[in-house]
């Protein structure tokens, strides 16, 4: 038996958005660093997706730069700015704890 089909109302706060790219080595599945990402991010990260994926000058051979649109939502209130760079400060040290880089 399928399970019922479940309604959830559109969240009444904003969304906020941020955009990472993050250099990884050419071998690394997009879905390690998808995972890296959303286990960094935690429960305020509603969602992410891939928007660009290069590879070229001015990157050294063997590298690629994966970049993400990341959406945070608090279910019950609207996120501060403080809130959200916090979380992308955590973001960012796991990111930099595997030994990957943050594109600028």
């Amino acid at each position: 038996p399928e399970a019922p089909f479940r309604f959830h109302d559109p969240s009444r706060y904003p969304l906020a958005l941020r955009d990472l790219a993050v250099v990884v080595p050419e071998a690394t599945p997009y879905g390690e660093v998808e995972r890296a990402l959303r286990e960094a991010a935690g429960p305020l990260l509603e969602g992410l997706s891939p928007f660009d994926l290069y590879q070229g000058p001015p990157l050294p051979p063997g590298e690629k730069s994966l970049a993400f649109h990341l959406r945070f939502r608090h279910p019950e209130r609207t996120l501060t700015d403080e809130e959200v760079e916090g979380v992308m400060q955590e973001v960012v040290a796991a990111v930099r704890a595997r030994g990957w880089r943050i594109r600028g």
